[in-house]
């Protein structure tokens, strides 16, 4: 069986975990207003993705210096889909196909993304040795020259802590480095809270929500807690060049709450019933 999986963004991590199950995991990009079909992941943009997580020197030829942020990457095919972007990055898109009910031009997702001729990728790719044996070998599987869709998602799902960008991508690698805690977990927020007793200082915390019949005892919740920060503030150290300097400059970078919750309580009671998660909220 393969997984194809779409709604939101996923992590290298959690496709690790569903690639247990199953023989690959592939996702596809689209909104609900438009069509369900704008790009879909293939051989060459998911081995470029993992790539990108490994290799800095590749990572800056490809997304340019100081981003920490990994993408999704898709391919498109600009004659049934048009995609433009502003000078915000923001992702406009224009169907140009006659069989749409309703077409847009121009429209305005709300994502933010880049877009990458497949022959500015090529040029990237062969001026190192080291990457063109794996990408030759990932693109003979598909063998489509289209051009790539660098998708970040919406651009306020973030929080800022020390000087660096927390996302809840980072956050959901440093989930599932463990299968055996991952199968735990069925959600997670994302939140910036108050230090209690010092009004001066703030500090990331996790929520993470057990899955409905997992049942964890007080000692086991300490545990969880503390494999996933370390899991967390690992991955950050590894991918994010501003949180490693942090970490160089303060004790305090670290400082990361993991809170755990059974299901349906604490920031999870009464959420609204919505296709996707919410993983940034306000303080708890």
């Amino acid at each position: 069986m393969h997984g194809l999986v779409g709604g939101e963004g996923m992590t290298e991590a959690l496709r690790d975990y569903c690639e247990e199950r199953f023989l690959t995991v592939r996702s596809g990009y689209g909104a609900s207003d438009l069509t369900i079909g704008i790009g879909g992941e293939t051989d060459l943009t998911v081995w470029l993705r993992r790539a990108l997580l490994q290799d800095h020197d590749l990572r800056e030829a490809v997304l340019g210096p100081g981003e920490s942020r990994t993408p999704m990457i898709f391919q498109y095919n600009p004659l049934e889909t048009y995609l433009e972007t502003t000078e915000e990055g923001q992702l406009l898109c224009t169907l140009t196909s006659t069989a749409v009910l309703s077409p847009k031009l121009r429209y305005n997702i709300g994502d933010e993304a880049r877009l990458m001729d497949w022959h500015d990728l090529a040029a990237v790719l062969r001026s190192q040795p080291q990457w063109q044996a794996p990408a030759r070998e990932a693109f003979a599987k598909q063998g489509m020259k289209l051009p790539l869709l660098l998708l970040f998602g919406r651009a306020d799902a973030t929080i800022s802590f020390m000087g660096a960008n927390i996302y809840p991508q980072d956050v959901e690698n440093g989930l599932y480095t463990d299968p055996r805690r991952a199968a735990q977990i069925g959600s997670f927020t994302l939140t910036l809270e108050d230090v209690e007793g010092d009004a001066t200082r703030q500090q990331p915390t996790i929520h993470l929500e057990l899955r409905e019949g997992v049942d964890v005892d007080a000692p086991g919740r300490v545990a969880l807690a503390a494999e996933v920060r370390e899991g967390v503030v690992d991955y950050l150290a590894r991918t994010s060049r501003d949180f490693a300097q942090s970490l160089e400059e303060s004790d305090r970078s670290d400082d990361i709450e993991v809170r755990v919750h059974d299901a349906g309580t604490g920031p999870f009671a009464d959420l609204p019933d919505k296709l996707k998660r919410v993983y940034l909220s306000g303080p708890a």
